[in-house]
């Protein structure tokens, strides 16, 4: 099959760009598989196993697009094209959504919050990421620190309420004082002191050691999560997880993996429950349920449900 994946950003990413590694991950397993991949993305993209062409706006991407491609992957710009395409949406827009067919999400949760139906779980290459040889005390945050959502400030609290010690990733402490939100919270301040360490944005093995090493990654999200890929960066790494219920959590974390909490007592009832799980099922269950072959696997259905004529609504 001829496929064209579009990305908006430039691929292969550096730190933060959930979107970007799963197009490079799937344009990889498309051509292991011997597909003829295209791929469009940001100025300065490359990539070792398939064409690709750059693009800066919806206009060239429009005219990037190959004039024989038997589908088109939009995971950015979401332009209309002659084409047979498919329209993964990876952030929450449901008005937009409703503007066009073909759209597939990232989990259950994600495609009922836009009140459609289809998705396909995002998918990891399960063997860039390994068990660590050690463990160490502190819990891990690991998100875009300055974005509320994320809710770097339950996290702090609970450190401070639980006498843990927890290590911060995905942003400098000085970007707390950049939103007003997060800056009326206080977090910046509450976060001095030797209980907390900031890494600022990490990729790479800096990233892959503190996910393996952490006794827990802490996920307290205040919203709709469309998937949540750093806690399953976190299960492959034999790391569980503790995270709030919202959005695509429940699907995501089951027994093997971590747990859930909204209130802090039972918070103090799932950190105490991770001392008794395995770092080694932790991560054949997530490699188990969130391979990238699956999710190429996936992807390639929808692509020949469209290309037999079915709108995907």
């Amino acid at each position: 099959m001829r496929i064209t994946l579009v990305a908006e950003r430039t691929i292969p990413c550096k730190g933060y760009g959930g979107t970007e590694r799963q197009v490079d991950w799937l344009a990889r397993e498309f051509s292991r598989l011997g597909h003829k991949v295209v791929l469009i993305a940001g100025r300065g993209s490359s990539h070792p196993l398939c064409e690709v062409r750059q693009a800066s706006s919806a206009a060239e991407c429009r005219a990037a697009i190959p004039a024989d491609a038997d589908i088109v992957h939009f995971n950015g710009w979401y332009i209309e094209v002659s084409r047979p395409a498919l329209n993964t949406m990876h952030g929450f827009d449901p008005e937009f959504t409703k503007k066009r067919q073909n759209w597939s999400f990232v989990s259950a949760s994600h495609a009922r919050n836009h009140g459609l139906g289809t998705f396909v779980y995002n998918g990891f290459p399960i063997d860039a990421y390994r068990l660590s040889a050690s463990k160490t005390s502190w819990l891990l945050f690991l998100a875009g620190i300055a974005r509320a959502g994320k809710n770097l400030n339950r996290a702090v609290d609970l450190a401070r309420t639980f006498d843990f010690q927890l290590d911060i990733a995905g942003g400098s402490r000085w970007q707390l004082l950049q939103r007003t939100k997060v800056r009326r919270q206080g977090v910046f301040f509450k976060s001095l002191g030797r209980r907390f360490r900031y890494h600022g944005t990490v990729d790479g093995d800096e990233k892959l050691r503190l996910l393996g090493e952490a006794r827990a990654f802490l996920n307290p999200i205040a919203w709709e999560e469309p998937f949540g890929m750093a806690p399953v960066e976190a299960m492959l790494c034999g790391t569980p997880v503790l995270t709030t219920p919202r959005g695509a959590l429940p699907e995501i974390v089951e027994d093997a993996t971590g747990r859930l909490f909204d209130t802090d007592a039972e918070f103090a009832e799932a950190l105490a429950d991770i001392a008794t799980l395995s770092a080694e099922r932790c991560r054949e269950s997530a490699a188990d349920r969130f391979p990238i072959a699956r999710t190429a696997q996936g992807y390639l259905d929808l692509y020949k449900r469209i290309l037999d004529g079915e709108s995907l609504r």
